[in-house]
Formats: structure tokens, sequence, C-alpha cells
């Protein structure tokens, strides 16, 4: 049986759990489904221009090679494991019911609810896989698995291993995991350049020309290298830190005892107006950022639920910007991905619920992200600012 190998460090604490959301292990599953993530990521343009540009063609056949490739459950008429097995073992790992300590605004920012409080000092209130840790991951592909399919999986496990993470809030930097090691044909990237080769060679056909119907890479997408510190945990809390400064809008004029820089004071004033039972006809600027996020006013007692809600029910829009820490030499580097797709499906609206309801069409303002990654005057690898 044909097989690959692949060791991960663990870069930053992962949030991973089950039913009663406690981290144990690294589960397989977890494993299988952000290796479909990626290789749907990095195959869409493919597909788009093999079915002459025709999204509904693409999604099927994308959909098809997909099932083919990582298995189907089981229906009337579909079923299978795909074309290969995939087992998690030699986990060096290490569980921590307060993975930071202490935690810092910047790393509580990037947790959010769910994950982390600030009540009664900062804290976690979920446990986590530590940082430092390790996994390997062995694929063993069935005999009959073509060398192009062998291939298309091993670029998804490479992609993973640069850009990738694990658990909640895996978008937003926590559960990083970085490849060290794999029987794979390329070396394991030592240097920021050899880091930029290996994405470059991944990415080369991911040049599709429109929004992708779904989160991937085209020809909008862009992946900058935004900072770097001896120290990942550190790096966290500062990109957390820089984030929460360009978002919030402060309290009494501050942000973590700085001046607040108020970039979208039209944000606060709108939603604002809507606690106070006025209605409104757009959403906030700061809905790219991904749904749903919440309000407080603290002056007022105030609160606003902003929220994609299809069929009247919550539903979640995720952020289509993605931060993932990567070792490079003796440096972390802060590595952000955006990867612009339709927001919402057609004819989706956002529902903005306080005092009142008004549902309101978005239309994502896409610079509000791209300011944002121009704030840290890094190196972009791919795509354009």
């Amino acid at each position: 049986m044909k097989t690959l190998e692949a060791t991960f460090q663990i870069i930053t604490p992962m949030f991973l759990g089950g039913a009663e959301q406690r981290a144990e292990t690294v589960r397989p599953a977890s494993v299988k489904g952000a290796l479909r993530f990626w290789w749907r990521a990095l195959n869409w343009s493919r597909c788009l221009a093999n079915n002459n540009h025709d999204e509904i063609l693409a999604l099927r056949s994308l959909h098809d090679q997909e099932a083919r490739l990582f298995g189907i459950a089981a229906s009337d008429h579909a079923g299978g494991q795909g074309v290969f097995l995939l087992q998690v073992c030699d986990q060096g790992i290490v569980l921590a019911d307060q993975p930071f300590n202490p935690l810092g605004n910047g790393q509580l920012y990037l947790l959010g609810q769910g994950l982390a409080t600030f009540k009664n000092g900062n804290s976690c209130i979920r446990n986590a896989i530590k940082e430092n840790g390790h996994f390997t991951v062995k694929l063993m592909f069935r005999h009959t698995t073509s060398d192009p399919d062998m291939q298309s999986i091993r670029d998804a496990v490479l992609l993973f291993g640069l850009m990738g993470a694990l658990g909640s809030r895996a978008r937003h930097g926590l559960g990083s995991v970085a490849i060290t090691k794999w029987s794979g044909p390329q070396e394991i990237a030592q240097t920021a350049q050899e880091y930029q080769n290996l994405l470059s060679g991944l990415l080369k056909d991911t040049c599709a020309n429109a929004l992708p119907p779904f989160t991937a890479f085209s020809h909008l997408s862009r992946i900058d290298l935004s900072k770097t510190d001896a120290n990942a945990l550190k790096l966290l809390n500062v990109v957390g830190m820089e984030q929460q400064m360009y978002r919030s809008y402060g309290r009494n004029g501050k942000v973590n005892g700085q001046e607040a820089e108020q970039n979208f004071a039209d944000d606060h004033d709108l939603i604002l107006a809507a606690t106070q039972g006025k209605r409104i006809d757009r959403a906030p600027k700061r809905v790219v950022f991904g749904l749903p996020h919440n309000y407080f006013f603290s002056s007022t007692n105030g609160k606003a639920d902003v929220n994609y809600a299809p069929g009247d029910n919550d539903g979640r829009r995720a952020s289509p910007l993605m931060l993932h820490l990567h070792p490079i030499g003796s440096k972390f580097v802060a590595v952000h991905t955006l990867l612009p797709a339709k927001f919402l499906p057609d004819q989706a609206q956002i529902r903005i619920k306080a005092r009142g309801t008004s549902n309101v069409n978005s239309t994502p303002d896409w610079h509000v992200l791209h300011d944002y990654l121009n704030r840290f005057n890094g190196e972009t690898l791919h795509g354009s600012r």
C-alpha cells in the first residue's frame, strides 16, 4: 500500500473537543476535515477552467472529485471511503485548562466569547492542547490510486502544513500547525524564501477571475507575512491587539489604555441608533470580518446582534481573513490569508436585532480587510494590496 507520512508541530494552543468540548487528542476526523477544506480551496480554479467557467458545472465536478478522493457518507445512491485511510499517531501533546499564562488582551480578543472571559481576570473557559506539541498523520492509499490523485492529496497535506490550523478559532491563529517532516517530494521550508517558493508552487494555477462561490483561492486572494516574533504566543497577542485597535470603537476613548482610532465610528453610530429603536437600512462595514458579531454600549446598556439569519434561524459567515502562525528560522511569522468569496447566498440578508429588527442587504467592502492588512507593512507573497 502506498503511504504518505507528515509530522506537524502545534504552534499555538489548539481548542479541539468532542461533544463535551474537552480537548483530549488530535482526531483523524479533524485532520481529514481540514484537508478537505484546503483541497477545495486549492482546486476550485482548476475545476472552473476545466468546465469552461460554468460555475454550476464546476461545483458539481469539484463535489464529485472530493467525494471520490475523500469519501462520502453512505446514502441511497452513493457512499464510499475515498482513496486513502488516515491515521493520527505519535501524538506528543500536553493538555492545559489555562493554556495562556497570563492571557493577554490581544489573545483574549482573538479567542472571543465561548473560549475566554474577562470576568474575574482574563481566563480561558475551555481546556486546550498546548503549543509545542506534535503529531504525525499517516495516509495509506489504495493500490489503485493514480499518481495524479496522490499528488492532489499531497498538495492539500502540504498546504495544510504551511497555512492550516485545527479546532475552534482556527481562522484566528489558534491551533496553528506547521509541517516539520514528511515523505513528500519537496523539502520543508527553512527560510522565508523557501516558504514563499512552496506556496507559489502550490498556488500557481489558482487564477479564477470572479469571486468564488465558497472560500477558495482566486486572483482576488492575498497572502501576507505580516509580523514576526521569537515567541509565538507573544506574536499572537500583538496581532490580536492590532486587530482590536483597528476594529474597536473603544470605551471612554480608549482601547487597552491607548487612544482609540475609531476607524468605524459610522458603525458605532449606526448600531447605537438601532438600540434606540430606529430602523436602519445598511449593515456595518465590519461585517466583512465575519458573522455574527455583537455590540454592547456601556453608556446606555444597549445591545445589538448582527447576524446572517437564513430561514429566520441564526447562521454564521466565517471570516474570509485567516491568521496562521508559522515558524521560519528562529522566529515565528504571522501569515494572513485573505480569501474573498461570495459573502452570502443570493438574496440573503443580514439581520440586525436590537430594540427592533432590521433586515438589510450586504455588499461587503473588501477594502476594510485590505486596509487592515496594510497597517502591518508586511510582505505580500500572493495577490495584491
